[in-house]
């Protein structure tokens, strides 16, 4: 019979690789709550209209990377291919906007591309994500651009580099646009063909093009920067301003668009040199023009995500190991009911326990304790069991004691 294997661009996440995802995923949730973040799931699936008039029609990911098929109710579906998009929507669908003046949200899961696979690129990935709406601070751009770079510092992924940018809000855009397509006409025929299709819909993401030929030919192209309003350039400075009061060291990259149509202002990625071509691990700014886009209202809100999978590449080995508190070993079947009623009692006390259901000898259950990285061993032969005790060796210590039941839970607390 044919084994059945996972399909192509999807992963298994599993053992120490598991570890380490819990661990990225629970720390985000934990130091995002301490700047306010609450926890927000939306489902996996979503019309389509949602990312066609959110991400934009003329992005790679609607035109040729998005999961889409018609349910049994011929509606069209597809596979949310980022979060924020669906974030809104839950947003303006429960009129949350009429509830509290600003909303901060955490939210963790899984996305879909069809892309050519590759390192720190599936066709399935996972992604973390902060979203604020209700604030056009530029001091709060430069807050989230900071906490995004501190929770990839606390959690150990270190050579990192922010690089930002100010695209501007709708107006702005108009101007440089009209000013790029007149730079890029007279090379048109040299671009590569989805640039040709990107001047048509969307010249700033000529910029984005990571084909060689490409980025020469636009090497020279006019800066963003210089078509912003006056007070576009002040939030842009207020940004940089509080960037540094933060002690977050940037750069500055006039070519920093994003590949979405939804960002307006700030723009920002944290790259790193360790994973090559796929050298961003976080990436986000304001897009205030969405909320427009979707439901015709006219609220702020800047944000960002971060894969996980390229997190795990950059943590490699150097992350916290999960420890179990004790592994229990019981010696002959009339210890059997002890060993397991304690092996429940001390999980209820919130300890972390391994206890095996075969009869193993001594030696044999020594070397699962270690195997399993066991902080403390109970043992329970017929003798302890008879006295009411247990024998605790504590195998960080190398240290042996004899511990009345009663009193096991002190111990170990």
């Amino acid at each position: 019979m044919k084994l059945i294997k996972a399909v192509r661009g999807t992963k298994d996440i599993f053992g120490d690789e598991g570890i380490k995802y819990d661990y990225i995923t629970r720390t985000a949730q934990e130091f995002f709550g301490n700047y306010g973040y609450s926890m927000i799931k939306t489902p996996i699936f979503e019309e389509t209209d949602l990312f066609k008039r959110g991400v934009g029609e003329g992005t790679d990911i609607v035109e040729k990377e998005m999961y889409t098929f018609q349910d049994r109710g011929e509606r069209s579906i597809t596979l949310r291919p980022e979060g924020t998009a669906a974030v809104v929507r839950c947003y303006l669908e429960n009129k949350i906007y009429a509830k509290e003046e600003v909303s901060r949200y955490f939210y963790a899961g899984s996305m879909f591309r069809y892309e050519r696979p590759q390192a720190g690129r599936q066709r399935e990935f996972n992604q973390i994500g902060v979203e604020v709406l209700g604030e056009s601070s530029p001091i709060l751009d430069a807050e989230v651009i900071a906490m995004g770079y501190s929770f990839l510092s606390k959690i150990g992924v270190t050579d990192l580099e922010v690089t930002i940018n100010s695209v501007g809000e709708k107006e702005s855009r108009q101007r440089y646009r009209e000013t790029l397509l007149n730079f890029l006409e007279p090379m048109r025929e040299e671009l590569c063909d989805d640039c040709k299709m990107r001047m048509e819909k969307n010249p700033l993401r000529v910029l984005d093009c990571k084909v060689d030929k490409c980025k020469e030919l636009t090497a020279d192209a006019p800066i963003i920067t210089d078509s912003l309003s006056v007070e576009e350039k002040a939030h842009y400075e207020t940004v940089k301003k509080y960037l540094t009061l933060f002690n977050v060291k940037y750069k500055e990259d006039p070519r920093l668009v994003r590949g979405l149509d939804y960002y307006s202002s700030t723009v920002y990625e944290i790259v790193t040199n360790k994973l090559g071509s796929q050298g961003t691990v976080l990436g986000g700014g304001r897009y205030d023009n969405l909320l427009k886009q979707l439901g015709d209202k006219e609220i702020p809100a800047f944000g960002f995500a971060a894969g996980v999978e390229r997190i795990m590449m950059l943590l490699g080995e150097d992350f916290p190991k999960r420890e179990l508190d004790v592994y229990i070993a019981w010696l002959g079947e009339a210890t059997m009911d002890s060993a397991f009623k304690l092996a429940n009692d001390l999980r209820l006390f919130g300890k972390s326990v391994v206890i095996d259901y075969a009869s193993k000898g001594m030696k044999a259950h020594m070397k699962k304790a270690d195997r399993v990285g066991a902080k403390n061993v109970i043992i329970i032969g017929e003798d302890e069991m008879n006295k009411g005790v247990v024998m605790l060796k504590d195998f960080i210590n190398r240290t042996q004691e004899e511990v009345s039941i009663e009193n096991i839970k002190n111990i170990l607390k």
